[in-house]
């Protein structure tokens, strides 16, 4: 009887183990190579941290080592998340294309941003732009044009 439950108790152990690595490997790191399905997670993200008003998950999607003038767009966007209350986002990705070994993103992003000191909603729409690169284990965003669209009037 003893021997059963620790038979059941180590099988137990082995599939918690197996499920553990299971969920990890689930987690994988982003692909090698960048197509419109790696393009549309990374929009995901990059809306869920401008709508959970995440200036530090938003900053860790860019590497603003390897992007002109990466200095000056983290201010902007320190600046950008100190003036707003809260921010609407919707992004369609309209086009991926590679080049070398960097990869473009087309996007239509529609944005609404409620500044902090009150007053009317901030509405754009505009097309983006993004650049992408791999860093690490990652694709991360290297530029983005028109920087403008993440500022308020």
């Amino acid at each position: 009887m003893r021997s059963c439950a620790t038979a059941i108790f180590i099988t137990l152990l082995l599939c918690g183990i197996v499920q553990a690595q299971s969920s990890q490997q689930q987690q994988h790191p982003s692909p090698s190579v960048f197509d419109a399905q790696v393009g549309s997670r990374m929009l995901l993200q990059l809306s869920e941290a401008l709508q959970g008003h995440s200036q530090k998950q938003f900053l860790g999607l860019f590497d603003l080592d390897r992007m002109k003038d990466g200095p000056l767009f983290r201010q902007q966007i320190n600046s950008f998340f100190g003036q707003t209350e809260s921010i609407r986002v919707h992004l369609n990705l309209m086009d991926t294309s590679l080049d070398g070994d960097k990869a473009n993103v087309v996007v239509e992003a529609e944005m609404e941003a409620t500044p902090s000191s009150g007053g009317a909603p901030s509405r754009r729409n505009e097309r983006l732009t993004f650049t992408v690169a791999r860093a690490g284990d990652k694709w991360k965003f290297v530029e983005v044009q028109p920087r403008s669209f993440f500022s308020l009037p």
